[in-house]
């Protein structure tokens, strides 16, 4: 009966492990790539939901302003940031934000509105917020 003349292969050489090393040092990059990404959106979005927040209760107060008359002279051109004590609504705690409203009215031989835009910026925004509403004379 012939004998072979290789030995018994058992286990990995030293090569098959280090390749299995460089593989897997591979992905765990692209995961922590990946984690990186995303964490970096989920705080992206979170500035941007505080900036809208900030906008929409802006727009609210507007909203609710009881004399139509002063709407524009009480909105027009102001800008509020957390050190501003008489903001409405209050922004205290959002620090690094800033809120810029514009109030424009207009008026025609058959219609009378004003155009309220709220801007927000901040340093850690990449593109300032921007919403806007129309208030129709009462």
């Amino acid at each position: 009966m012939p004998t072979s003349r290789l030995a018994i292969r058992r286990g990995m050489t030293i090569i098959e492990v280090l390749f299995a090393i460089v593989i897997l040092s591979g992905v765990m990059l692209s995961l922590s790539n990946f984690g990186n990404g995303f964490a970096r959106a989920s705080r992206n979005a979170a500035y941007l939901t505080i900036a809208s927040d900030l906008a929409t209760g802006r727009l609210e107060a507007a909203r609710a302003h009881v004399t139509y008359s002063t709407l524009v002279s009480t909105f027009h051109n102001t800008t509020e940031t957390s050190a501003t004590a008489t903001a409405n609504p209050s922004m205290a705690g959002y620090t690094g934000y800033t809120r810029t409203t514009l109030a424009v009215a207009t008026v025609t031989d058959s219609t009378e509105y004003v155009t309220v835009t709220v801007t927000v910026t901040s340093p850690d925004l990449s593109t300032p917020v921007s919403k806007t509403v129309v208030i129709g004379a009462r």
